[in-house]
């Protein structure tokens, strides 16, 4: 048998035991805290939403990374998004694009209309690399076939098409989100860039 005091010791070591697992549990020591976000380069869905839908914008000069700003806002008031190069594109430095993000189309071609109205097949990517793309339209009507000027649009993820050969394939769709950029080079626009009214 113990000692009356080992049995006291062994209570109070006991006791200790219990009174430092209940802080560290309270004060969050049962698990480690999560990592911080990472943080973006890309202006929030909510700045691009707020400040591009259905409006015009500036792009900026840079290949790797579009640069947009509001009509009449200044220098410093650019805001980064990512171009789209399309889904699956082995290019180092290219991320998949995510279903609800936002990009900018640039070096697109429009293609053919397809069967519900403002839905467009074009060819988008970059100057080397084109993909087959849904581009549905909610402000700009499309009057002839040409170049697209560059577009804000959100990625709204892959549908199904039958190709006449009978294979079934999945394409990207993206939806308009801001009106065509606005011109800002000298002269006109040029006319191999599709022509378009705004409804």
């Amino acid at each position: 048998m113990r000692a009356p005091h080992e049995h006291k010791s062994i209570a109070r070591l006991l006791g200790a035991l219990i009174v430092a697992t209940a802080l560290c549990a309270a004060a969050g020591c049962s698990r480690p805290a999560p990592p911080p976000a990472a943080h973006s380069i890309y202006a929030s869905a909510e700045s691009v939403e707020e400040n591009f839908r259905g409006r015009e914008f500036i792009l900026g000069e840079s290949n790797t990374v579009a640069m947009v700003r509001t009509l009449g806002s200044g220098n410093n008031a650019w805001m980064k998004l990512p171009f789209w190069f399309g889904v699956n594109i082995l290019v180092p430095g290219v991320t998949q694009p995510k279903e609800g993000d936002y990009y900018v189309i640039s070096e697109a071609t429009l293609g053919k209309p397809l069967s519900a109205p403002g839905e467009w097949m074009i060819d988008a990517g970059s100057t080397l690399v084109k993909q087959e793309t849904v581009f549905i339209t909610t402000r700009t009507h499309y009057d002839s076939g040409g170049k697209i000027l560059p577009t804000i649009v959100q990625y709204m993820g892959k549908r199904e098409f039958t190709r006449g050969d009978g294979k079934k394939v999945e394409i990207p769709v993206v939806r308009e989100v801001s009106l065509p950029m606005k011109w800002t080079l000298e002269g006109q626009v040029p006319a191999s860039y599709a022509r378009f009214r705004i409804g």
